[in-house]
């Protein structure tokens, strides 16, 4: 269990590796580190460090390198700890790559070395941790091993380039030494006051033990107006490669011109005996405050290098942390390509997140593409990891949607565009969508049933009663169903007319969800509303969408849309996850579920297509109805697994993570849509919906009572909420 790559494959993204609500980094199999996104960045990650430059990422990312000297019997040998080069330096030959989020291992492979190099490189996520889950760092470790049978001198070299603010004139660094660390801080002045990055600081730093040189600054640059390999400068290499120490100079200039880059280096060196094996570690912390509601961060932090002292001191505690989660999951009776995904898929939380000053917190749908915060219809999806290992967090989000409920009773699309308190109604115009109240309302009940935090309930209840009152009132034909009025749901390029089976699938649960939580809050009259339109609608249902083999699509006064959906039974799925039973008869439940398998699932070789027609053409109606929506593949497979096609299911969606993680080598920044021809990637990155995965370890415990003793070993409050 682990992903694995070597230098030599090109990947789509590294891992990330940052606090929840911070900003991220990426580190590539590559040994490179870039796609920074500390500066309150998140919607254009650092990649290109000026416009003048072309060129992608890789402007950035190969501007952090770290390297490695030896020298023993007087042969001497320096390499870049990265294949990718930089003023004609040396590179090691190649590069092993193991990363289970939130930790990467690379293994450094090259002839000409006589030790054994390798590095760990992480942040602490740590389960019910919030508090230390949400720091700005990130913290490599080096191991270094001596395999001669003579005592080897080693050094070892971190550098970065000052990247704070969007405009490279006035950035400045300064060496410093305080709290048992040495190292560069990075800063910037006269910043203009609408860069999220200038108004904070960049450390790079390490433990001052043994020999410890730096240089403080020089140019990157060689010429004007050029990004090109040949045109970046590493002259430090000069003293390093011969003796693997930096000549302590920090002069502090300013940038005074557009050419001018100040990059800055540490350098550790000691000797090992043979045999001997010793770690030295390097931080890379930031502080940006220049969020407009700021970050949780600052209230217990000045500055980015008060975040490194703490993080020297609780590095191995936070390794503790980690393994103790990350060894559950292991341990698992699941599939190794699965546990790979309930791992890695966690990382979607600290890369998208905000979490402020004030204690508001919420993700990105997607950052760079779609940058709405928290999209319902999406969170809906993707938020059971959130609620199993932060629920303090989940539920903070909840209660922002209460917060901004519209005075009809609806539930609002997301909480605003880059930004939080101004919610849209949605991606479309004019009708208000369908399935977000009703979301709401299940994302309530589960974020209670998995907790049993009744104060939560009590807080949220009241909004919940209200949203889904206001869902009745879309009943505009009386058959105890919300009527569909073309693009008001999660498939917002696609009509639906009248009675939806997807919309009207997640209805009924809520329904079934919102009974239990008047039952608790000893509500009869709010209970019997509910069970009533259940009741009716549930014989709408029926009557209005079985066609003997599965549920269509729609039907509304002018049409029958008798295409087979892979989303026509998500409501059922998600009462399966709430053990709130069956919303429609469980054998035309299990009739339709092998419908889609057979139909949906088998017309393409990367996912579930999410539109058939019962002559087995794909539905070319839209962009979404004619591909594959990775969330809702692993959805359906997880409601398949539920009624008994476990076999069928899990090679579907193993399909779908294989062609994500080994044919497009994309493991840490999927997209929503997948092309069902090709399986080449379509729009999102990051995307929420794709922890819908975290569903079938809870599909499978049904049949399984190892699986789930795993869940309630992972999370014991689950114990009243698993089938």
């Amino acid at each position: 269990m682990a992903i694995k790559y070597t230098s030599s494959d090109k990947v789509i993204s590294g891992m990330p590796i940052g606090g929840i609500g911070c900003g991220i980094l990426q580190i590539f199999p590559d040994g490179t580190r870039g796609v920074f996104t500390g500066l309150n960045n998140w919607e254009k990650p650092l990649g290109q460090l000026h416009w003048f430059r072309p060129g992608t990422a890789g402007d950035y990312r190969v501007a952090n390198p770290f390297a490695i000297f030896t020298e023993q019997d007087g042969n001497r040998v320096s390499k870049f700890l990265q294949t990718a080069p930089i003023d004609r330096c040396p590179t090691v030959s190649k590069i092993e790559f193991i990363a289970d989020f939130p930790v990467a291992k690379l293994f450094f492979k090259d002839k000409d070395l006589k030790v054994d190099v390798s590095l760990t490189a992480f942040s602490p996520f740590i389960k019910n941790d919030s508090r230390d889950s949400a720091l700005p760092c990130a913290i490599y470790i080096f191991r270094v091993k001596n395999t001669t049978n003579k005592d080897i001198t080693v050094s070892l070299m971190a550098s970065g380039i000052n990247a704070v603010g969007e405009w490279n004139v006035g950035r400045y660094n300064k060496v410093a030494k305080k709290k048992k660390l040495i190292g560069i801080n990075f800063y910037k002045n006269n910043p203009h006051p609408w860069d999220g990055g200038a108004y904070g600081n960049i450390s790079l730093t390490t433990e001052n033990k043994g020999r410890v040189t730096y240089q403080g600054e020089w140019s990157y640059v060689r010429e004007n107006f050029r990004g090109n390999i040949e045109d970046r400068r590493f002259d430090i290499w000069r003293y390093f490669s011969e003796n693997g120490e930096l000549p302590n100079e920090s002069f502090s200039k300013i940038t005074q011109g557009e050419g001018d880059e100040w990059m800055a280096a540490l350098a550790v060196k000691f000797i090992l005996k043979k045999g001997e094996e010793r770690e030295t570690p390097f931080y890379y912390t930031w502080f940006m405050p220049n969020h407009y509601l700021g970050h949780m961060y600052q209230n217990r932090f000045k500055n980015s290098w008060d975040v490194a002292v703490y993080i020297s001191r609780q590095k191995d505690t936070f390794m503790d942390g980690i393994k103790k989660w990350q060894e559950t999951i292991k341990k698992a009776p699941l599939e190794n390509w699965l546990k790979d995904g309930l791992v890695n898929y966690l990382s979607i939380i600290p890369s998208t997140s905000w979490w402020t000053r004030d204690n508001k917190f919420a993700m990105y749908e997607n950052p760079v593409k779609w940058p709405l915060i928290d999209s319902l219809d999406v969170r809906y999806y993707g938020t059971m990891a959130l609620a199993l290992f932060f629920p303090e967090l989940e539920n903070n989000t909840m209660l922002l949607f209460k917060r901004f409920q519209k005075k009809d009773g609806r539930i609002p699309h997301d909480l605003g565009k880059s930004q939080i308190g101004c919610p849209s109604d949605g991606t479309t115009a004019g009708h208000p969508w369908k399935d977000l109240s009703t979301k709401y309302a299940l994302m309530a009940y589960r974020n209670f049933l998995w907790s049993g935090n009744r104060k939560f309930l009590k807080d949220i209840y009241g909004s919940v009663k209200k949203a889904i009152r206001w869902e009745f009132l879309q009943d505009k034909d009386g058959n105890g169903l919300p009527d569909n009025e073309g693009k008001d749901q999660t498939y917002d390029l696609w009509n639906f007319y009248g009675t939806n089976s997807y919309s009207s699938s997640i209805f009924l649960a809520s329904l079934l969800a919102s009974m239990k939580m008047a039952k608790v809050m000893d509500d009869g009259v709010f209970y019997r509303e509910c069970r009533d339109y259940f009741t009716r609608g549930r014989k709408s249902f029926e009557k209005e969408l079985w066609n003997g083999s599965y549920y269509i699509a729609g039907r509304s006064r002018k049409e029958c849309y008798t295409a087979c959906t892979a989303g026509q039974l998500n409501g059922q799925w998600y009462a399966h996850l709430l053990n709130l039973g069956y919303i429609l008869p469980k054998e035309q439940v299990k009739k339709a579920v092998r419908k889609i398998l057979n139909l949906n699932g088998k017309k393409s070789d990367f996912g579930i297509v999410n539109s058939v027609y019962p002559d087995g053409k794909i539905d070319r109606s839209s962009y979404h109805a004619e591909n594959i929506w990775v969330g809702e593949t692993y959805a359906v497979c997880a409601l398949a697994i539920y009624e008994g096609f476990a076999k069928e299911a899990l090679a579907i969606s193993r399909k779908t993570w294989d062609n994500l993680v080994h044919r497009k080598r994309n493991v840490w920044s999927q997209p929503d849509v997948v092309f069902a021809h090709d399986g080449s990637l379509g729009d999102g990155e990051l995307y929420v919906r794709n922890m819908s995965l975290w569903t079938i370890p809870f599909a499978l415990a049904v049949h399984d009572t190892a699986v789930k003793k795993f869940l309630l070993k992972l999370e014991p409050n689950l114990k009243t909420g698993l089938r």
